[in-house]
């Protein structure tokens, strides 16, 4: 894993504790003065890290790029660098990185008892994505849940509504996106438009008459992922479940030839390192 500019307490403490999980052997990549001077200032041998010595934030995001051309890369990690470099770098077609999917960001929020995570699309990455975008992002978590060990995934695709309303664009493109995910993937139970509510609750669902052996009634109260409307939806979604109900939030971009992390400096400990985690499952191998 390429830790990218990795420079500053947060980024090695990640880093550091990445080794002691066995989670990773961390590509330290930026200025190797500063990167030793900000390790021992932690109190970090950099024991199970290697140190890649690269100038500035563009120096760090292209030999990291490289590093994933060589195989020696298994994904990307964002240290101290600005997002828009990073990401950048990323999707630029002679990267690499890019392939023909599109990219898209899932957070996997934990409740505070370590019981069963909800995953949420798209949350990060892309601004006002269409229903092909939306396509890929339950598609991608279909995918990703069956990495987790759930054998036949449900998404449901949000709206405020679980009719399709003509005044409301989000619940028709919610059904299309529901349709195209099911065409594509019948693996898995796709069922839009859902409010929230009907998405996660067993009871609201009950109480609507949402049931029986069919993609919506088998998604409804039982949602193992949902897919937002739009990035303020899903920024507004998952913080109130960080902020309001304990939740961690474990992130990663999917879509690319590696999984990629894209951190903030808000994120707790717990949290950079469930997304290394994620990550990891994300990069395996999905079983037929």
């Amino acid at each position: 894993m390429a830790f990218v500019r990795a420079t500053g307490t947060a980024t090695l403490e990640t880093a550091r504790d990445a080794v002691a999980a066995g989670l990773a052997l961390p590509l330290l990549v930026g200025e190797a003065a500063q990167i030793a001077k900000d390790a021992a200032a932690i109190g970090w041998d950099l024991a199970g890290a290697e140190i890649i010595d690269a100038n500035g934030e563009e120096g760090a995001i292209t030999t990291a790029i490289a590093l994933v051309a060589e195989g020696r890369a298994a994904g990307l990690v964002k240290g101290q660098l600005h997002t828009d470099v990073f990401m950048g770098g990323i999707v630029r077609r002679a990267s690499g990185i890019r392939t023909t999917r599109r990219l898209v960001h899932v957070f996997a929020m934990v409740p505070p008892d370590g019981g069963r995570p909800l995953l949420i699309s798209d949350a990060a990455v892309n601004i006002a994505p269409d229903v092909t975008t939306r396509t890929t992002a339950a598609l991608e978590m279909a995918a990703l849940l069956r990495r987790m060990g759930i054998a036949r995934p449900r998404i449901a695709v949000l709206s405020a509504t679980e009719s399709e309303l003509p005044a409301m664009p989000s619940s028709i493109e919610g059904a299309e996106v529901a349709v195209a995910a099911g065409a594509a993937d019948g693996a898995a139970d796709f069922a839009g438009p859902l409010s929230f509510d009907l998405a996660v609750s067993p009871l609201s669902a009950s109480i609507k008459g949402i049931e029986g052996d069919n993609p919506q009634g088998r998604v409804a109260g039982h949602a193992d992922a949902v897919v937002v409307p739009d990035i303020v939806a899903g920024n507004v979604l998952f913080k109130s479940i960080v902020y309001f109900a304990g939740g961690l939030a474990a992130g990663v971009v999917l879509g690319g030839r590696v999984p990629i992390i894209l951190t903030s400096r808000s994120d707790p400990p717990a949290a950079r390192l469930a997304s290394l985690v994620l990550a990891a499952i994300a990069g395996q191998e999905e079983q037929e």
